[in-house]
């Protein structure tokens, strides 16, 4: 890369964030467009949270990345929010144009294109399971219930009240039926014998515990239902694993990483950047 006096800086802000895969990615992009940007990590402890975000005005960063835990705290920050940002309650994308700071959620948008191209499902099923009922949770049963062809979304957890809230609010954004349920074995066997989509939102299989998994019984999966994992280090999770082994597909979470992260390259910088170009470049990290 050629960094310039003239070079535009986009960031991720995030604590911790030396892990982060985000520089990888959007520098790789940058370098395969030849476009005068750089892309950075900032390291933000929460109670600097506010001044991180006023220092895009002042040092005209053109964008931002919005990374744990700061996803809901950087909201009180900006001057608008988008209509997806707003029904998640998370920003994860800042983009700043001439001092007016936008909050965005690529997370939605980065769910369903890695469902259509990478899954290949142009026409979602009708019933659809959530695993976990957190910030990334609140983001995929959005998704999904913004579907015109979803009818229902079942949001299994282990707490179930955290479930009950999620699919209260999501029923009123959507309007579709979200339905909260516990995550144990019984009820697995019964919501997963009805549906044709699982995606687990839950971290359980990510590293360095990579031998968990959320599922219960892999007896309990059909070969006719797929697997979205939200998890993608390791690239491969346990739980994709035992799908697979039930002759059922099983996709992880690299691409929807790839999918948000490209659309936060397009809102700042208005140009589409090569989705494989950035996918290999986190594939790279795991060599």
């Amino acid at each position: 890369m050629n960094i310039k006096a003239s070079s535009q800086v986009l960031g991720v802000i995030g604590d911790p964030i030396a892990h982060s895969f985000s520089p990888d990615m959007h520098n790789a992009a940058i370098d395969a467009l030849g476009v005068d940007f750089c892309y950075v990590a900032f390291h933000v402890s929460p109670d600097r949270v506010g001044e991180a975000v006023n220092g895009l005005r002042g040092l005209e960063i053109l964008g931002l990345n919005v990374t744990i835990p700061h996803k809901l705290a950087v909201m009180e920050h900006v001057d608008r929010i988008s209509e997806e940002a707003l029904a998640v309650g998370a920003v994860n994308t800042i983009h700043n144009e001439d001092g007016n700071l936008t909050g965005h959620n690529t997370d939605v948008y980065g769910v369903v294109k890695a469902i259509e191209r990478v899954v290949g499902v142009t026409t979602f099923p009708e019933n659809c399971v959530v695993l976990g009922a957190g910030g990334a949770a609140r983001a995929v049963t959005y998704a999904l219930g913004s579907r015109d062809e979803v009818k229902q979304v079942t949001v299994m957890n282990r707490t179930v009240e955290r479930a009950e809230s999620l699919a209260a609010d999501m029923e009123k954004i959507t309007g579709k039926r979200i339905v909260p349920e516990a995550l144990d074995a019984p009820t697995e066997a019964r919501v997963f014998g009805d549906a044709r989509l699982v995606v687990n939102t839950t971290s359980v299989g990510m590293h360095p515990k990579t031998d968990a998994s959320p599922l219960l019984d892999p007896a309990h999966v059909r070969p006719d239902l797929i697997l979205y994992d939200t998890v993608f280090n390791p690239l491969e999770t346990q739980m994709m694993r035992e799908f697979k082994a039930q002759g059922a597909p099983a996709f992880g979470g690299l691409d929807m990483l790839v999918f948000q992260g490209a659309r936060s390259f397009e809102i700042w910088t208005g140009i589409e950047p090569p989705t494989d170009v950035m996918k290999q470049a986190v594939v790279g990290r795991f060599a």
